[in-house]
């Protein structure tokens, strides 16, 4: 009876229905949507919980074993080459698309304007707003060229790591297992070992839990899904459904790619590459949150797929952190709506740029979700000098809706890499989860 219940709640098909009914319940009563819209955050917070220590203890061992295993150095060069020029090409395609389809549309009649207008001052002066100032979308007349308003190097320096972790901020958190799993491979001696024990029953543990938490995912998923749609509306979509448009036919060309790249890793068909990591798509798409992602990824690639547990376990967590695919193409596409909303035209030198700063901008995204991510952006606008402050505006009103891709292009992108990365476990005996192994064993 349980094994049923569980089978049935985690079925693509059960899920599919009720992503649909709390579309529907979200337009129909929105302001019961926005009461149960609450539960979404309680569910991301026990999964953030449980995310941290997962980290700590999967990219701790991942790279003491590198350190440790000679033959682990084949990883760091592919992590260093490998990384760069995805992003590189993500931004290339994300540019591309911005030729076929402008994102900014037809942003110069009047009744478009007038709706952008509306938007931009309802979330400027909303609760959930950067600035309490009203802005306008009249070109100025003269744009000033502003410093840097990052600074970059303070997101990557760990000087408390009991405060990241408190904090949640797990760019730090990465930085800092790089540091220790490096010293603590070079100690060697019983209690090394004992302490890698140690840690990877905290990081089964971490699994299991995470299991659990998924056989509440449809409730989880009616709740924040109908709050969502009740509190965006359709009025943002519909007047920036050029941005919108070209965000998700990118993220949907970007989606094809990384099937097509983990198809052919795994050896089987790209609907099988789609299938089999399915409970990571659904929390992707039901969370917004790469972090939470990760175990059930690692888990899918190994069990599903049959990737090697060592290579999953040190490139997914790792990927997912630094290798932001999903906000390079945010801040690309956002980048060519902004210019073309001014009616600026941008140089050969200009585009360049923007692949160059986007990618820049996706490696300090590390961490960093919904608006922030969108504030981001400024990294890229402040280098070609573009004012940002109403686009910001627009863009969080919409967020909700393009986070979904953002983070999916993310998730399913690092899967598309770690099967780059990562050979194929021939040894059945090791796809089976190590706790269940341990478990059967005893």
């Amino acid at each position: 009876m349980w094994k049923s219940v569980r089978k049935l709640l985690s079925n693509p098909v059960f899920i599919l229905a009720t992503l649909g009914a709390s579309i529907f319940f979200g337009v129909k009563f929105p302001e019961l949507s926005s009461r149960l819209e609450p539960i979404g955050g309680y569910y991301i917070s026990f999964l953030k919980m449980i995310i941290l220590p997962y980290l700590f203890t999967t990219i701790t061992i991942g790279i003491a074993s590198v350190a440790a295993d000679p033959a682990g150095a084949r990883y760091t060069w592919r992590i260093m080459v490998t990384y760069p020029l995805s992003m590189i090409v993500v931004a290339v395609i994300s540019l591309g698309a911005c030729f076929i389809v402008p994102p900014a549309g037809n942003t110069s009649d009047g009744p478009t304007i007038a709706a952008l207008g509306a938007i931009v001052n309802k979330e400027s002066h909303g609760g959930s707003s950067i600035n309490k100032l009203e802005v306008t979308l009249a070109k100025p007349e003269v744009v000033e060229s502003k410093g840097a308003s990052y600074p970059i190097l303070d997101r990557f320096v760990p000087s408390n790591v009991f405060e990241a972790l408190s904090q949640g901020d797990s760019l730090k958190v990465v930085i800092f297992c790089i540091i220790f799993g490096a010293a603590l491979a070079d100690q060697g001696g019983s209690g090394s070992l004992s302490l890698f024990a140690n840690m990877k029953i905290v990081q089964s543990a971490c699994v299991e839990v995470i299991r659990w938490l998924n056989l509440v995912l449809p409730i989880t998923l009616f709740a924040m899904v109908s709050g969502q749609v009740a509190k965006v509306g359709a009025g943002p979509l519909l007047s920036l459904a050029p941005f919108v448009t070209v965000q998700v036919l990118t993220a949907c060309v970007l989606f094809l790619i990384f099937a097509l790249i983990i198809a052919r890793a795994a050896r089987v068909s790209p609907i099988a590459a789609v299938v089999q990591l399915r409970e990571t798509l659904i929390l992707a798409i039901t969370t917004r949150s790469s972090f939470a992602c990760i175990p059930v990824a690692a888990r899918e690639l190994i069990e599903k797929l049959h990737f090697n547990r060592f290579g999953t376990d040190l490139v997914m967590p790792l990927g997912t952190t630094i290798c932001r695919l999903g906000h390079v193409q945010y801040f690309v596409i956002g980048t060519v709506f902004i210019s073309q909303m001014y009616g600026v035209e941008l140089s050969l030198s200009q585009y360049v740029l923007i692949i160059i700063t986007s990618v820049a901008a996706g490696f300090a995204s590390s961490g960093a979700t919904g608006a922030l991510s969108v504030v981001m952006i400024s990294i890229v606008t402040d280098a070609l000098h573009l004012p940002v402050e109403a686009a910001i505006a627009l863009f969080i009103a919409v967020d909700p809706l393009i986070e979904v891709f953002r983070t999916v292009v993310l998730v399913y992108g690092n899967c598309a890499l770690t099967a780059m990365m990562t050979p194929l476990e021939e040894d059945p005996a090791l796809w089976a989860n190590e706790h269940e192994t341990a478990r059967a064993v005893s």
